[in-house]
This record gives structure tokens, C-alpha cells and sequence, in this order.
């Protein structure tokens, strides 16, 4: 994921983009360069829109406000609130507002400039990078929470409540006439810089948080202000949901047991698999292994092994041929064998040819699937070679 902290004004994009790589849960490297520089096949590409560029405002919603007719609504509610016309500014509702929409009632609703997001998004599209999502800084929140940035002689304190976002005066004994400041629930968060200087404002330790850092918080946001202009199709969004639920499956902390248990489950299945095999083939190897020594210890004669269970019925064929017994691939047995499958109602064989222990037969047509099963029993096997030519011989022989 690339995430990309655009710049308060426009003009500032010349000295570069702020811009962060993540893996959408922490920051693995930041840097500062020109839209060309930026890769153009970092992932996911993430926009952040300073709080300093949005206005937050909650209005009540007729019902029947969703659909085409919601950016007209707004600008309505919202016409005598703005200093610039309606149609000059970016109006997004709040992700979590679509039944308000259908039914009705209260919704936040982010406002920045749409000639301001042109013109610092234009020198990233020049470059050829598409900004997927653009998403807030920082958003209204239930629990009040500061931010303190910069350095102790330029900084500044923003503070997120129900309401919106508000940005604090510089003199912290102002700061107690903004309610939310005083609660106990408040978090506080400030840049590297600015602890040592919270800590003595407000009598309590705040959690440190780069700014780099604040941005990859800011990627996870259910807001997204690529809206209207700046809208992508279904299969971009949908595109986009694959790689954060990837990054999230696979870098979330929270998905830490899952992923180690996956592995853990995907190395006992490789090692049962091996143990399996190892089995397998030592069985072989044993069965092998007898095979042999009982054709060596059978037929001394035989010296060298390659198939045995072929070997032992060549032997036991040569035998026979020696001692004058009839062998199963002997004229009589085979013509038997074959009488035993021959189709009813086919007649006889027009001509019979007899030569190698093979026994070989002219028009009849035989069904090899279902002979083939009663003649393996018997060690033997049919085939057609073809012309009305079926040859009957011993399984396993060429």
C-alpha cells in the first residue's frame, strides 16, 4: 500500500509528496519525492486529505434523500452554512448514512474544495499513479481525542469529538473553554517533538505517533472521499476490498493466531504427506524386494531382475513347454478362454491364426470393456489391432 499525505496547498506539490509504503498496519518505509518518482506498482494507492482542507457539518436528511438526488439535498441543507458555492465544493456523507438517506435523520458530512483536490491530485495522475481512496486525516470521533504535530516552534493541536474536527488557538489557556478537554476519556496522541512539551501541559503522558504513523491509521478509515470526479467502477472498488482484506488476513495483528495456525496446520499436513510416502514407498520397496528373491530363489537360472512377476510367468511357461503340460497361453486354453467372451449370435471366426502364445481371430467383433474383466482373471487380455483383427495373449505382454 502506498499512502500519500497530500499537501495543504497546491503549490507545495513541486518540493514533493509526503508519502508512506505499509503494509496498512504500520509504517515500513516514509519518504519525500515527485509524483514520478512514486512507484506505479505500490499495491494499493491511498490519498490522505489533510484535516486542515476539511470542514465537518451535521445535517438532518429528509427521507428519500439516497440515489442522484443526494448531492442536491446537501447542497440545499448546507447552502447558507458554506463561504463558497455549493457546486465549487467536494460534499461527502458519512459511509455509515445510507439507511439515514432511505429513512431519514441526522449525518456528518465532509467538505473540502474540488479545485484544490484537482490540483494536487493532477501531477500523480500525470504520472500515471490512480488514487484509489481518499480518505481523512482525521474524522469526528465519540471519544474526544488531540492530536498535538509539529515542532515545540511551529506546531499545532487538533481535536476530534462527535461534532467534527476542531483546530485549537496556539495559547494553551484558551484551551479550557473547549468542553471536550477537560474530560477524562480524552485520548491524546502527539508527534515525537511535542511529548516532553503535552506532558507538561496537561499533566498526563500522551501516546507518541509519528505522523507517518497517523497516516496509516488514517488508510484504515471506513470514509472514502473518492466520490463524484473521483469515483472508481465496481471492479476497481471491488479490486480494492480483495488487497485490504489480503493485507488485513495478512498482516493484522488480530489475525496472528489464524495465520499461525494455518501454517501450523499446512506443516503437519506436508509431514504427514512425507511420512505417507516414505510408507508407500518403503512397502514397495519390501514388496519389490520378495518379488525378487522369490524368483531368484525359484529359477536360479535368472540373474538379472527387471520384471519379476513377468519373469516368473515366462519361466513357469518354459516349464511347462518343457514337461509337456498345457499352458494357459497355449493353443487349446486360449481358443477356450476366447469361446468363453465371444458374443452370442456373432458365428465363428472367419480365420484363427495362432503364433507366440498369441492367439489371433478374423471376423468377429468382440466388446473388449466387458471381456477384458472375466479374461483378467485368467491372466489374459484382448485388444483390437484394428481391420477386424482381435488378438488374445497373456496380460501384460506387448
Amino acid at each position: 500500500m502506498l499512502i500519500i499525505a497530500l499537501p495543504h496547498l497546491a503549490h507545495a506539490v513541486a518540493a514533493g509528496y509526503a508519502h508512506v509504503h505499509s503494509d496498512g498496519h504500520s509504517v515500513l518505509r516514509q519518504a519525500t519525492g515527485a509524483a514520478s518518482t512514486l512507484s506505479a506498482h505500490a499495491g494499493e494507492v491511498v490519498g490522505v486529505v489533510p484535516h486542515s482542507r476539511l470542514s465537518w457539518f451535521t445535517v438532518t436528511l429528509p427521507p428519500g434523500s439516497q440515489g442522484p438526488r443526494l448531492q442536491a439535498v446537501l447542497r440545499g441543507l448546507l447552502e447558507d452554512q458554506l463561504l463558497e458555492e455549493p457546486e465549487q465544493l467536494h460534499l461527502v456523507l458519512e459511509p455509515q448514512a445510507i439507511q439515514v438517506t432511505k429513512q431519514g435523520g441526522t449525518a456528518r458530512v465532509a467538505v473540502c474544495q474540488k479545485q484544490w483536490l484537482r490540483d494536487v491530485l493532477a501531477p500523480l495522475q500525470a504520472a500515471g499513479l490512480t488514487v484509489q481512496r481518499l480518505v481523512p486525516e482525521l474524522v469526528p470521533s465519540d471519544a474526544p481525542t488531540l492530536h498535538v504535530m509539529g515542532e515545540p516552534e511551529l506546531s499545532h493541536s487538533v481535536i476530534s469529538h462527535a461534532q467534527g474536527v476542531t483546530l485549537l488557538p496556539p495559547n494553551t489557556a484558551h484551551w479550557s473553554a473547549f468542553a471536550h478537554i477537560s474530560t477524562d476519556d480524552m485520548n491524546v496522541f502527539a508527534e515525537p517533538a511535542m511529548v516532553a512539551r503535552v506532558q507538561q501541559w496537561l499533566q498526563r503522558q500522551p501516546v507518541l505517533q509519528t505522523a507517518a504513523q497517523r497516516w496509516v491509521q488514517a488508510s484504515q478509515s471506513d470514509w472514502d472521499l473518492a466520490q463524484g470526479e473521483w469515483a472508481q467502477g465496481r471492479s476497481q472498488r471491488s479490486w480494492r476490498w480483495l488487497q485490504a482484506s489480503w493485507q488485513t488476513l495478512w498482516h493484522a495483528p488480530a489475525w496472528r493466531p489464524v495465520r499461525w495456525g494455518v501454517l501450523a496446520w499446512a506443516l503437519v499436513q506436508v509431514a504427514g504427506l512425507n511420512v505417507t510416502a516414505w510408507r508407500e514407498h518403503s512397502a514397495l520397496t519390501e514388496q519389490t524386494a520378495a518379488w525378487k528373491s522369490i524368483l531368484t530363489q525359484t529359477f536360479p537360472s535368472v540373474r538379472l531382475v527387471i520384471d519379476a512377476p513377468l519373469q516368473m510367468q515366462r519361466e513357469v511357461e518354459a516349464l511347462k513347454q518343457a514337461s509337456g503340460a498345457v499352458s494357459n497361453t497355449d493353443f487349446e486354453p486360449l481358443l477356450a478362454a476366447l469361446a468363453g467372451v465371444l458374443p452370442s449370435g456373432s458365428g465363428a471366426p472367419t480365420q484363427v491364426h495362432f503364433a507366440n502364445h498369441a492367439l489371433r481371430v478374423h471376423g468377429v467383433s468382440f466388446n473388449a470393456d466387458a471381456a477384458n474383466p472375466q479374461l483378467k482373471s485368467q491372466g489374459l487380455q484382448l485388444r483390437d489391432e484394428g481391420n477386424g483383427v482381435w488378438v488374445l495373449q497373456a496380460e501384460g505382454t506387448p
